[in-house]
């Protein structure tokens, strides 16, 4: 099977996931979080709706800043037919976009938050297990990688 193949089957198999409708929400949480892809940090912005657990929608980028998290935000209000009330931490570039798209938010660390800290550390635990075990840009193959 071509590795084009898989990647259309896990598509179609998953696409409920990823095809969210837009609708009215009560509460959105945003946040971001870092991992590793062969040796580059890369940052994954993520918003979930508190109340039904619907991954809104992600957002991979090589920073973290005021810019990217408008751009983002903006995404999420796709998903929206009101502005919802946005959940995030207390780091400034939120504070800069939510103020500019004039959104209610409220900063916490626990709470709401839960939904996407707990989708963060599920993502994280898949990632590190196959960056930490194999690294694929380093080895050519699993022969080279068993002779090191």
């Amino acid at each position: 099977m071509l590795p084009g193949e898989s990647v259309r089957r896990w598509f179609h198999r998953f696409l409920s996931i990823f095809s969210v409708e837009e609708r009215f929400r009560r509460a959105v949480a945003v946040d971001e979080t870092v991992v590793k892809i062969h040796g580059f940090r890369v940052y994954i912005w993520s918003a979930l709706d508190v109340d039904s657990g619907e991954i809104l929608a992600i957002y991979d980028s090589w920073s973290r800043n005021m810019i990217i998290a408008l751009k983002f935000i903006r995404m999420v209000l796709d998903k929206c037919l009101n502005k919802p009330l946005v959940i995030v931490d207390r780091s400034p570039w939120y504070r800069w976009a939510l103020d500019r798209l004039g959104l209610e938010y409220r900063c916490e660390r626990f709470g709401l938050r839960n939904t996407i800290e707990r989708f963060f550390r599920y993502l994280k635990e898949r990632t590190e297990r196959f960056y930490n075990n194999i690294n694929t840009w380093k080895t050519q193959s699993i022969e080279d990688y068993a002779k090191q």
